[in-house]
């Protein structure tokens, strides 16, 4: 049936952090006070920070689905080795597998609730580094968030200084009857807290998500792996995939978007049609990987994309990318 390729989407999605772990710098825990009244919550974070070069970039990580901060790892080794006047700080995003409150892992009460936490973040990274241009990097889920937070924020001024989407679903694919987000929805209405596993929404098939690994391969190997999902947290992401086309159209800060040529979520022409909804006046780059997939800070020729990644930021740090 084709709800089962939808499902996929979702499924496919809960990507895997292949090289983790290991070396990764120390973690860190963050009061966040505005979060629930007086009470507050606290999130975890790790940064990939040179103690000898002052940072005049600092980009934010946002996280992909059932990811972690950790999958920031290969691409903040890189930062410290060949521009450490980047830094980089990546936080564990609300509902996914490290969120502090057990209880709340596989869920998202709210979907604003997700913007809330990366105002919050960046406020907290623009204190510590009070001069210097703030990127959100956002990849797969972490896209849709950042794309979203941005639409959310006051007009007045723009969040941060640029934005990196890495692998975002910009759409639903063709094979999905246009009905099925909508069924989503129903059920996500009706059962909302009701819970339901990749495996049984995937229906035991698998996507390839870099040139050496599957999705179901690896994934209950993440210590951070969560079992399953409630169906209001799938429903909001079926509402931000739906989104994404209008949100790009919000864009006034330079923007860089990644993707991957064997993406199964979207493909070249999907993309470049969300890039081409930026308005003219604001600065658009659009990178294509031809024979990469989903996870692109995984790839085989990482360094490659993370050289892109150095250039692009490298012109948004001399004003070179006007909008």
């Amino acid at each position: 049936m084709r709800i089962v390729s939808f499902a996929r989407i979702i499924a496919a999605a809960c990507v895997v952090a292949l090289l983790g772990g290991s070396c990764s710098p120390q973690y860190t825990m963050v009061l966040n006070p505005t979060a629930a009244g007086a009470k507050g919550e606290t999130f975890g974070y790790r940064k990939w920070i040179s103690e000898s070069h002052q940072q005049d970039v600092v980009i934010i990580g946002i996280h992909g689905f059932c990811g972690a901060s950790v999958d920031y790892n290969n691409l903040g080794n890189h930062l410290l080795k060949h521009q450490p006047e980047t830094g980089l700080y990546a936080y564990e995003v609300r509902g996914q597998g490290s969120d502090p409150i057990h209880e709340r892992r596989g869920d998202i009460g709210n979907p604003k609730d997700w913007y809330r936490d990366l105002f919050a973040f960046t406020q907290l990274v623009r204190e510590q580094h009070p001069d210097a241009k703030v990127v959100w990097f956002g990849e797969s889920m972490g896209a849709l968030i950042a794309a979203h937070a941005w639409r959310e924020a006051p007009s007045a001024e723009p969040p941060c200084d640029g934005l990196v989407l890495s692998s975002p679903i910009v759409r639903f694919r063709d094979d999905i009857p246009a009905w099925t987000p909508g069924l989503v929805q129903v059920a996500a209405t009706t059962l909302p807290l009701a819970r339901i596993s990749l495996d049984a929404l995937s229906g035991g098939q698998d996507v390839q998500m870099t040139q050496t690994s599957n999705h179901g391969e690896q994934v209950k190997k993440n210590s951070y792996h969560v079992e399953q999902h409630t169906l209001r947290l799938i429903g909001a992401l079926t509402r931000l995939i739906d989104g994404m086309n209008d949100c790009a159209a919000a864009f006034r800060s330079p923007v860089l978007v990644l993707h991957g040529g064997q993406d199964y979520f979207n493909n070249d022409s999907d993309v470049r049609g969300f890039v081409a909804r930026i308005p003219s006046t604001t600065s658009a780059t659009y990178r294509n990987y031809p024979s990469a997939y989903h996870l692109l800070m995984y790839d085989q020729k990482k360094e490659v994309i993370f050289k892109d990644i150095e250039r692009w930021v490298d012109k948004l740090r001399k004003g070179r990318l006007k909008n």
